[in-house]
């Protein structure tokens, strides 16, 4: 189950996520091994009752096609105007990867066409591609990257929404990044970069046409982690990630380019399904071109845990401090503090159950002088799978969500909606 908030840009990474590779020789046995992940709830293969796509050659195809149907009370995310409505989409999806026993090539693609009942202005079509890589060129050294391209949507009520009375706010991402693993021993050494570009669709409202290239956004990125084992399943790292941020538009006011780094200490571990994951503290510090905008600079954290009591049960804790792209003129950027809690429970083998709570405290960082401005979101969500067939999959999904806002100039984006799904996929 995922929520739909569209995905905002990772400029100021926190660290690399994901656990540490293993580190040790054969005599310490100091490993954090990263083939339990595929051992917790929502990773483990189950061949007996589910598809994992057709072979052909060293090629693994798996293409799959979905239907889902929504009904939500307030498709607008407002507090003054409250609107409910129900919507079908389509899902098609694609994906090929490769088998080889060393080096590894993928090709992925999704898309979703949705037609509501009514509201008819608010119908979306949305796609994603991604090529993803890797080359082993030793046992100790492994270089991996990707390329994507995608056609988003501003969801309502999220913070990039705010034109109410146009179009939902449309755009295309284009990423791009990749990393180089070194490992020595029981240390190992993760040196990486990425770049991602924004590009906004203009819209039109009451028969004007707005602007919104002050939008598009440009970030380049880079990062080094070093880690080194230090006991049976447990590694101490450190990290330091550098990010460098413009908007190419002819700024309209103070320029909003800023440029910082996130420096990060901690302990990573998962030597069985019990617990995996890593904890993170440091210190983070942004400064923009122009001297309006305050510096940020602070406590900078990262959680990643995933906790199987049980192998029919596996809890997920994450949270962090990023810097988000500003949607507003006069908005230097965002300082985005989220943490997610998480569930996933095997009750039958074809039937998985997932709760999930999720809470968003976003900071607009505002000229000095200016009021703060402050929004907050909740999500409460549970979702159920249940697999009818190697092939075929009914999923049930609900929502409530609330957003809350200081300083902001419309208060109707203060707003409770509630959300069911109901979802029917095929896999080949």
């Amino acid at each position: 189950m995922a929520f739909r908030q569209p995905r905002q840009s990772r400029a100021l990474s926190v660290c690399l996520l994901g656990l540490v590779a293993p580190l040790a020789d054969a005599r310490a046995q100091t490993t954090v091994d990263p083939r339990m992940e595929r051992d917790t709830v929502g990773a483990r293969s189950r061949p007996e009752v589910e598809t994992s796509g057709a072979r052909v050659g060293a090629l693994l195809i798996s293409p799959s096609f979905g239907i889902e149907a929504d009904a939500t009370d307030n498709l607008f995310a407002r507090g003054d105007v409250k609107r409910g409505d129900v919507a079908l989409a389509i899902l098609p999806a694609l994906a090929v990867r490769s088998q080889w026993s060393h080096h590894a090539l993928g090709i992925s693609a999704e898309g979703s066409v949705k037609r509501y009942a009514r509201r008819k202005t608010e119908n979306i079509e949305t796609y994603a591609a991604k090529l993803d890589g890797r080359l082993d060129i030793s046992g100790n050294t492994r270089l991996s990257g990707e390329l994507g391209a995608a056609r988003r949507i501003e969801a309502r009520g999220t913070t990039g929404d705010t034109l109410f009375g146009a179009a939902p706010i449309a755009f295309t991402v284009v990423t791009g990044g990749g990393e180089i693993e070194q490992t020595f021993n029981r240390a190992r050494i993760t040196l990486g970069g990425r770049y991602e570009r924004y590009r906004y669709q203009n819209r039109v409202l009451d028969g004007t046409v707005i602007d919104l290239s002050p939008r598009d956004y440009e970030a380049l990125s880079g990062s080094l982690r070093a880690a080194i084992g230090i006991g049976p399943g447990v590694a101490g790292f450190v990290s330091l990630a550098y990010n460098r941020n413009r908007y190419p538009a002819p700024p309209v006011g103070p320029s909003r380019n800023s440029h910082g780094f996130t420096a990060l200490t901690g302990v990573a571990f998962g030597l069985n399904r019990l617990l995996q994951g890593e904890i993170g503290v440091g210190w983070v510090r942004q400064d923009f071109s122009a001297p309006i905008f305050p510096r940020i600079s602070g406590l900078a954290y990262n959680v990643q845990l995933k906790w199987s009591p049980t192998r029919l049960t596996t809890l997920r804790l994450s949270g962090g401090r990023t810097f988000q792209r500003s949607p507003i003129i006069g908005i230097a950027g965002i300082q985005q503090h989220e943490v997610m809690l998480s569930a996933e429970h095997e009750l039958l083998r074809t039937l998985i159950l997932r709760p999930a709570l999720r809470y968003v405290v976003a900071d607009f960082q505002v000229p000095q002088g200016a009021a703060k401005r402050q929004e907050r979101f909740f999500t409460g969500a549970f979702g159920v799978s249940w697999r009818l067939t190697q092939h075929f999959e009914i999923a049930g999904d609900y929502t409530h969500s609330l957003g809350r806002n200081s300083g902001a100039v419309d208060p109707g984006r203060a707003y409770d909606r509630n959300r069911v799904a109901l979802s029917l996929r095929w896999r080949l």
